[in-house]
């Protein structure tokens, strides 16, 4: 009975709130990749030209401590679920980044109560081995594929992909006004996720040309003059709303991925101190954080969020301290999306932040948990294969992490050291208090410990997702299993972050797979890698027995074929015990499965 009344009470509040609405509101989600908090007009850069956004930024509410992940994948996963994205199985990007198949993404608690769901631009955490943005409950998307491209980007939509002349933020934004012109009277959320200024750095010499005629660099040049460039297509992406007459109806919401990142990227060092920066990353560092991208030092989790909804959001700067985890039970709040039509799914670790965005000065004392995904202290410091199989064996005292709770932020760094920093009056993390606030930091030591546990305990982060023969509802001549996904090696063996599995080397290497299949099949089998003819021989076990090898070379092994069965199917590749040792170290890097007919 109390949660019905709470309910009860909640939907008064958020329908007063959202007074006069006809229908439910739009949702306009708009994220910037790699974009620091000092990379913005309104937060205090000077030689930023965003005057979109600096207008965005008065026309709604700004909360200047919004808390993101340390990289791209993480801080996407986490809005598009409200979970952390450790929990979703996140750590990383690329391999370190595919987003477990039993959560359940933003559009899927739009899509029943008649929302068009769309996505632009970037689909990390929307997409993931088998599973495009359609099969994650996206309507439609533009995608750019092919890699970081601002300039004759590979457009990738539900038909299929093509290289097309022009720059990527463009021609996404092209694509996603005409979205805005077929909607009608339907509500839709847009996910527009720009790639800038995402390395490498290019954009019109129109806008890099201001930059150049002041005597800055040309990196600096090409990455503001993107900056202006995005700033614009974002101006058209607000115009198009208005020009609809859906402008009060809308709500727009802005913040960037992570924090900035330079050519030659520099963690802070070993002792924990400052790093030395290139002199463009310091003009970028307006606001003087420490850090960058894939730290958690405010550098590289602090991002400015934008919330604008004429007549329903007073403007002006908010105190509390949210983080990306909100957003997504933001929208369901603000949208009047009953939990009786929202999808069965996991718990969400966010909450609304209704409270603050109508009381400015509404403030609360939360537990935000984040833990370094480069640098010292990274999840792949605690083993030399770069595989953890269970989090709840992985030695806490060598990681990084940080909690962030009200106005304190506490560091434990490798080695069991802490650090406690007032992010209100030091947002530069240079005084610690460690040693003056004891009793609190002990308090947040063991509340972060806790909350690293609490996630340990489901070990959902770090084994890796695992081929999904989906023969049912997708047809498919072949599939790609990725081979520095292994569940387990044996051996002197090694996971490459943007590789294979490398060693098999020696007489009882290996590493382990899983391959789930919805139909028996029949299918072939071939490795593809690097050094095969000097490593010792490769077999490839299907549930513990070797297939056919047919040839081997330097670059592939090619296998016979072999049936597999409906079910979950153990796949190795694994150096016999009996084998000879080869002369050097081999690495695989794939495995392509084709049908055999």
């Amino acid at each position: 009975m109390k949660n019905v009344v709470k309910w009860f009470v909640a939907l008064l509040v958020v329908g007063s709130f959202a007074h006069g609405a006809e229908r439910p509101p739009n949702i306009l989600l708009i994220i910037s990749d790699d974009q620091g908090y000092g990379d913005f007009g309104f937060t205090g850069n000077k030689l930023a030209d965003t005057p979109v956004l600096d207008r965005l930024s008065k026309e709604g509410a700004f909360y200047p401590h919004f808390m993101v992940g340390p990289a791209c994948t993480p801080t996407r996963s986490a809005l598009l679920t409200g979970r952390n994205h450790l929990d979703v199985g996140v750590w990383g990007v690329g391999s370190r980044g595919d987003v477990r198949r039993d959560e359940v993404l933003m559009p899927s608690f739009l899509k029943p109560s008649g929302y068009n769901t769309w996505l632009f631009g970037k689909w990390d955490g929307a997409k993931m081995m088998e599973l495009d943005p359609v099969a994650r409950g996206f309507d439609w998307f533009c995608g750019i594929g092919g890699g970081y491209l601002q300039k004759r980007p590979l457009l990738c939509t539900p038909v299929g992909g093509e290289w097309t002349e022009g720059w990527s933020a463009e021609l996404i934004t092209d694509a996603a006004i005409e979205k805005i012109k077929e909607s009608g009277d339907t509500p839709w959320l847009m996910h527009m996720a720009y790639i800038i200024p995402h390395l490498p750095w290019e954009c019109p010499d129109s806008y890099a040309d201001p930059y150049r005629k002041k005597g800055y660099s040309e990196s600096f040049a090409q990455c503001y003059g993107s900056i202006k460039q995005m700033d614009d297509q974002i101006g058209r992406l607000l115009d198009a709303v208005r020009d609809a007459g859906q402008e009060e109806n809308t709500i727009v919401i802005f913040f960037s991925d992570n924090g900035p990142t330079e050519n030659t990227p520099a963690y802070v060092n070993e002792n924990f101190k400052r790093a030395t920066f290139s002199d463009d990353w310091k003009l970028r560092n307006a606001c003087d954080l420490t850090g960058a991208k894939a730290e958690v030092w405010d550098g590289g989790i602090r991002s400015p969020l934008l919330v604008r909804w004429p007549g329903n959001i007073k403007p002006g700067i908010r105190k509390h301290v949210p983080m990306v985890e909100d957003i997504l039970p933001t929208v369901l709040d603000l949208a009047q999306i009953p939990e009786a039509k929202q999808p069965k799914h996991l718990p969400f670790d966010g909450q609304s932040i209704y409270p603050s965005l109508k009381d400015p000065d509404y403030a609360d004392e939360r537990d935000i948990f984040r833990i370094a995904l480069d640098g010292p202290g990274q999840p792949g410091d605690v083993t030399p294969s770069d595989i953890i199989e269970d989090a709840r064996e992985a030695d806490y005292s060598k990681l990084h992490t940080v909690l962030r709770r009200g106005n304190y932020k506490f560091h434990h760094l490798p080695g069991g050291q802490f650090r406690l920093y007032d992010m209100i009056n030091d947002p530069g993390e240079q005084n610690d208090l460690s040693a003056t606030m004891p009793e609190r930091t002990e308090e947040l030591a063991q509340r972060c410990r806790a909350r690293w546990e609490d996630i340990a305990s489901r070990n959902r982060t770090f084994p890796m997702r695992q081929l999904k023969i989906d023969n049912v509802d997708r047809w498919a001549k072949s599939w790609t299993l990725r081979a520095n996904q292994a569940l387990h090696f044996e051996g002197e063996m090694q996971s490459i972050f943007y590789g294979g599995a490398r060693g098999f080397s020696s007489p009882g290497d290996r590493a382990d797979y899983t391959v789930e299949v919805q139909n028996p099949l029949t299918v072939s089998f071939v490795a593809e890698g690097k050094g095969l003819d000097q490593c010792a021989p490769i077999d490839l076990l299907i549930d513990g027995k070797p297939v056919e090898v047919k040839s081997r070379d330097a670059k592939q092994i090619v296998f016979g074929s072999a049936t597999l069965p409906a079910g979950s199917i153990p796949l190795a590749l694994a150096v016999p015990v009996d084998a000879q040792a080869g002369s050097a170290d081999g690495e695989v890097i794939q495995i392509t499965i084709a049908l055999v007919q």
